[in-house]
């Protein structure tokens, strides 16, 4: 256990150089067993934890209490960050851990924190501009803890033992108890290298059930008992050390030689109830239920967001997951400037008016229609001369000069007809008969070459 000891101290160095970087970077949450904050942090565990680990151990979290669990791990650090109390079956599940027998439970009780002491401490190494900055934050420091002593609520308190807050804080002088430190550099060491945490709870002796037996390791010179060990007959020769003040053992707590010397104390006293497969779990919670797992209940059932493994479940979702992708592409705004789409409307009036050209042209109204043209132009807009303007009306304006006829079509010449013949009338289609198709220009005898401007065409 040596050479557990000089890790210890190693590791303890290291932290040390740590908080010393400057008081912008300081981190103070309490209580964490596991992730960064508890080596970073001076109230973290994380030091403790690494002795641990140095003494041959196997650490584990314990998020979820199971039977393996209770089959494989021989220590348990419990150490709560809050004042809440752990869950019923959680409890039951730690009673019936001892009972396995060889057993070794640890509990750290949550205490105010070690800022003050760390503010005290470092002001001295602190440079001359600053130190007026460290004495202000360990001033703020300690009415915050004044302040929080009577808003906080007492640590919880189980069916093995009793934490009770003392009346006033005291300071621990006189350490009494088997495993009080024996070297007097050790007894002298708390007082001269840096101020020590104060007591705020014991642990009470005189309400322990009947079953169990309490003993007390360490208590102060006025019989403040602060760390207890307690056996019961019903455990098979399992123990619960008992440490009321949980600075004792945080990251600052263990830069003092009296408390390196608790800490090396407890894992001793761990291994030594099992010196074979030594397996550690930390027990980190937060007032949060932990959830207890009996494989002697029955089969696992699969409950909350475990059901959407379950065939066949578990097919549909893979499909309703595809669709509601699927669905989420199709409802996917498309950014950036609106195409502008060309409507084409079928109303235009324009090609009306060129149909009806087209017409007059193929019947020959070419001259109707510039006359009445030329009628527009003189009887509304009053004009007497320009290219619209016919200087010579016509002798007939009754009608087109040029008639659609069939000998037009067909491209014969009509016969002659003598002045007291008369034309016969033209005989009606029959229904059957189907109407002779319209005729191209080309078809037509006549070169079409005007165009209503007036102008000729080349």
């Amino acid at each position: 256990m040596r050479a557990c000891k000089t890790k210890l101290l190693t590791t303890i160095v290291l932290v040390s150089l740590i908080f010393e970087v400057g008081c912008s970077k300081l981190t103070t949450e309490y209580g964490k067993t596991g992730g960064s904050s508890a080596y970073s942090s001076i109230n973290g565990y994380g030091t403790f934890r690494q002795a641990i680990k140095n003494a041959g151990f196997n650490d584990r979290e314990m998020n979820r209490l199971t039977d393996r669990l209770k089959r494989n791990t021989d220590l348990v650090v419990w150490a709560p960050q809050n004042e809440k109390t752990l869950n019923s079956e959680a409890v039951a599940w730690i009673d019936s851990w001892l009972k396995q027998g060889k057993r070794t439970l640890v509990y750290i009780s949550p205490d105010s924190g070690s800022e003050v002491e760390y503010w005290k401490s470092t002001r001295t190494m602190a440079p001359a501009e600053k130190r007026m900055e460290y004495r202000r934050r360990a001033a703020r420091s300690q009415t915050e803890r004044k302040q929080n002593r009577f808003t906080v609520g007492q640590p919880p308190s189980y069916e093995w033992f009793t934490i009770t807050e003392l009346p006033q804080p005291e300071t621990i002088s006189g350490v009494k108890g088997p495993w009080a430190p024996t070297d007097p550099k050790i007894r002298g060491s708390s007082m001269s290298s840096s101020p020590t945490k104060p007591l705020e709870y014991e642990v009470s002796t005189a309400t322990s059930p009947e079953n169990n037996t309490t003993r007390v390791l360490l208590e102060t010179s006025n019989g403040t008992a602060y760390v207890v060990k307690i056996t019961s007959n019903q455990w098979n020769n399992s123990q619960i050390l008992v440490v009321s003040a949980g600075s004792l053992l945080s990251n600052f707590g263990l830069t003092q030689k009296s408390n390196q010397a608790l800490a090396d104390k407890i894992i001793r006293e761990a291994a030594a109830v099992k010196n074979s497969g030594l397996q550690a779990g930390f027990l980190n919670n937060n007032g949060t239920s932990l959830v207890v797992s009996n494989a002697n209940s029955g089969a696992p059932v699969a409950s909350g967001m475990e059901l959407l493994t379950v065939w066949p479940i578990s097919l549909l979702i893979m499909h309703g997951i595809f669709l509601g992708v699927v669905i989420c592409l199709m409802l996917l705004p498309i950014f950036g400037r609106p195409r502008k789409l060309l409507h084409v409307s079928s109303g235009n009036f324009g090609h009306h008016l060129d149909a009806i050209a087209a017409l007059m042209k193929r019947a020959g109204g070419e001259r109707y229609a510039r006359t009445k043209i030329s009628d527009y132009m003189k009887r509304i807009r009053g004009e007497t001369n320009g290219p619209w303007v016919l200087n010579e009306l016509p002798t007939n304006l009754a009608g087109p000069m040029h008639t659609l006829r069939p000998s037009r079509l067909s491209g014969e010449k009509a016969p002659e007809m003598n002045a007291g013949e008369s034309q016969p009338p033209e005989s009606q289609p029959n229904a059957t008969e189907s109407p002779a198709p319209p005729m191209s220009p080309e078809d037509k005898g006549e070169p079409e070459n005007s165009q209503l401007d007036g102008k000729k065409l080349e």
